[in-house]
């Protein structure tokens, strides 16, 4: 069965006007302080025994369904029972059933919560990083005390939200993380952190494990320490973050190494990506370069169009070469994936690259994509909720005003972020926008439109080059410097706006 097949069968059984129905029932109705449908997905698990009638009724109708989506995404129930004895999976998927109850079955899926929200901690920084989004490096008078800050995991999870990623700012030096990020894992979120790694000492990286967060993700920008100290401004940052890498590593955390992609590391991938296998990172995950906060001094380390494909196409090949995760947040990334493995690899997300679970390819056509406003949100320090972490200027709301789950369904903007029909020029007609769609902070920094299309593309020249005349004018660059931005290739490659 081809892939529209399938996604109009699932729009059959799940957007059926009995099933739809049954489960916004079951997701509104609650019992002892919880809804029949999370009683429901935790009996499913076998991590709880249905001694009620209305729960077992209930189980055994979610149960139907589910296994009912599982024959044909081609999916073994026990293995998808063994999944989701994880609270923030069981926690995900009762976002997408709720999501599907009110909403029905969308394309890209939208959803009731978002699935993560990443959570600048603190404004506080150790480093004086040249691309730093958020601008870091003191903390700011009107940051969220630390009883908002539990009110805040408590409104994430009433809203149904399934994982937090700490950031900053440099999360870790903040006296308030360890408290919130214990108690966030004691709420059963998947708990991240994202660091600079140069204060994560034996006995921190110990803590982290003990707390039970899942995971580190450690910025790396070079195998040179003098490149990466330069770039991050601080002299022996480079060797302190190795250190801290290896302390994680030593204490058996699910460790990553995030590199932020510009010109003047792009092609040191598969040399960061075998450092880090050597060094036993089990996943290496290339940021997007978007020119904001400080980043808006170094714009012109922003890869072009072609360089940003030709990289694209190096990770994929690493990743089959190198045999551990490698990723990229650029959503052009997915249609290299498919396109170079011919169908038979997916990266509909940025935490996933590679065979598709059973029949789980099509799904990237729900999910799949700039996750921006749709899959996931920022939480600043001061306590605004934004899209995106690179797009701050958009506050749809503060969480000190407004609780967050009204701010997430209640904003009018977030509509333009989950409809990928509205995208506009080769965004829009492009045959990968379900999985793609462009990066809508790219969109959003260069022309101030989120519909904008991603000029970063190799299917947007015409908007990179209108970019780049802009630019020329603005900044009054000379030749040379210039002639270092585009570094355009003297054949373009063709489009690849069908599929």
């Amino acid at each position: 069965m081809n892939v529209e097949s399938n996604i109009a069968l699932i729009r059959t059984i799940f957007g059926n006007p009995i099933i739809r129905p049954i489960i916004k029932f079951l997701s509104t109705h609650e019992y002892n302080g919880r809804s029949l449908l999370n009683y429901a997905l935790t009996i499913y698990s076998g991590e709880e025994e249905a001694k009620k009638v209305k729960l077992i009724i209930s189980s055994l109708i979610v149960s139907q369904i589910i296994n009912l989506g599982l024959k044909i995404l081609d999916v073994k129930e026990e293995e998808v029972r063994r999944m989701f004895k994880n609270r923030s999976l069981r926690r995900g998927l009762e976002v997408i059933l709720r999501s599907i109850s009110k909403y029905g079955i969308t394309l890209p899926q939208k959803l009731d919560a978002p699935f993560l929200v990443v959570w600048n901690f603190t404004n506080m920084c150790n480093l004086n990083c040249k691309h730093c989004y958020q601008n870091a490096k003191t903390v700011l008078k009107n940051e969220l005390t630390l009883e908002e800050k539990i009110n805040v995991l408590k409104q994430f999870e009433e809203a149904g939200v399934a994982a937090i990623a700490f950031s900053g700012g440099e999360p870790l030096i903040h006296p308030h993380f360890f408290k919130i990020a214990e108690e966030a894992v004691r709420r059963g979120f998947y708990t991240a952190i994202a660091t600079n790694g140069t204060i994560i000492t034996d006995e921190i990286a110990r803590k982290i494990k003990n707390i039970g967060i899942n995971y580190v993700e450690i910025s790396l920008d070079s195998i040179d320490p003098v490149k990466h100290d330069n770039f991050r401004g601080v002299r022996g940052a480079w060797e302190k973050t190795i250190n801290g890498i290896l302390n994680c590593v030593k204490n058996d955390i699910f460790t990553g190494i995030a590199v932020t992609t510009l010109k003047m590391n792009y092609k040191e991938c598969r040399k960061i990506i075998e450092f880090a296998k050597n060094i036993g990172v089990k996943r290496v995950i290339f940021f997007n370069f978007i020119p904001v906060g400080r980043g808006e001094e170094i714009l012109i380390e922003d890869l072009n169009p072609w360089e940003r494909e030709e990289f694209l196409s190096t990770l994929y090949e690493a990743m089959r070469d190198y045999g551990i995760e490698v990723l990229s947040t650029a959503p052009q990334y997915a249609r290299i994936v498919i396109q170079k493995s011919h169908g038979i690899c997916i990266s509909p997300l940025h935490f996933y690259a590679g065979p598709p679970v059973g029949g789980l390819n099509y799904l990237a056509e729900f999910i799949g994509g700039c996750g921006a406003g749709r899959l996931y949100c920022a939480l600043e320090p001061n306590g605004d909720v934004t899209p995106c972490v690179f797009i701050p200027n958009i506050v749809l709301g503060n969480i000190r005003n407004k609780k967050f789950k009204e701010i997430w369904n209640n904003t009018p903007i977030l509509s333009a972020f989950q409809n990928k029909d509205i995208l506009k020029d080769n965004c829009g007609k492009c045959g990968f926008r379900y999985i793609c769609g462009g990066c809508r902070a790219r969109a959003y920094v260069y022309f101030k439109d989120i519909t904008a299309p991603d000029p970063g593309c190799i299917n947007n020249v015409e908007f990179y080059e209108k970019v780049l005349c802009e630019l020329k004018h603005k900044t009054e660059l000379d030749q040379n410097q210039f002639n270092l931005i585009t570094g355009a290739l003297p054949i373009k490659p063709k489009s690849t706006i069908s599929p």
